[in-house]
C-alpha cells in the first residue's frame, strides 16, 4: 500500500492507488501505520501527522520542512478561521521556501514536500 492508499485508509477508505514518497535519490519512504492515543494516525508513509489546536502550533511545524522532512497538518481540531490562516501561511511558506503544499482528504490533511521529494503514483 502506498502514500495515497495509507491516507485513505487511515480515513477509512480502501484504495488501490500505489503513490510512495521519494528524494530525488530515489530513497523510497517505508509504510508505517501507528495509532495514538485517541486513534489518531501518527505516520503515515513514514511522514509524521501534526494535529494542531491553534495557528500558534502550526508555525513551529514548518521548522521540520526547513530541515528536509515531509509533514502532513490535520485541520480537523482547528476552527474554520483558524484553518483558514494556517491555509494562507502554508501557502505563503510553500512559495517561499521552494516546497510543495498538496491538499488531501477534501484538504481537512496538508502535505507539505520540502524541495527535493515529491509523491510519485
Amino acid at each position: 500500500m502506498g502514500f495515497m492508499g495509507g491516507i485513505f485508509k487511515a480515513l477509512g477508505f480502501e484504495s488501490e492507488s500505489k503513490s510512495k514518497i521519494q528524494k530525488k535519490k530515489k530513497t523510497k519512504a517505508s509504510f508505517s501505520l501507528k495509532k495514538g492515543r485517541a486513534n489518531r494516525v501518527d505516520e503515515i508513509d513514514g511522514v509524521p501527522v501534526y494535529y494542531p489546536e491553534s495557528f500558534a502550533q502550526v508555525k513551529d511545524f514548518v521548522d521540520f520542512v526547513q530541515e528536509g522532512k515531509a509533514v502532513i497538518i490535520s485541520k480537523e481540531n482547528l476552527s474554520k478561521e483558524d484553518g483558514e490562516r494556517v491555509l494562507y501561511f502554508l501557502d505563503g511558506f510553500v512559495y517561499g521556501a521552494k516546497c510543495k503544499l498538496i491538499n488531501l482528504a477534501e484538504e481537512n490533511l496538508l502535505l507539505i514536500l520540502p524541495e527535493g521529494m515529491e509523491v510519485e503514483e
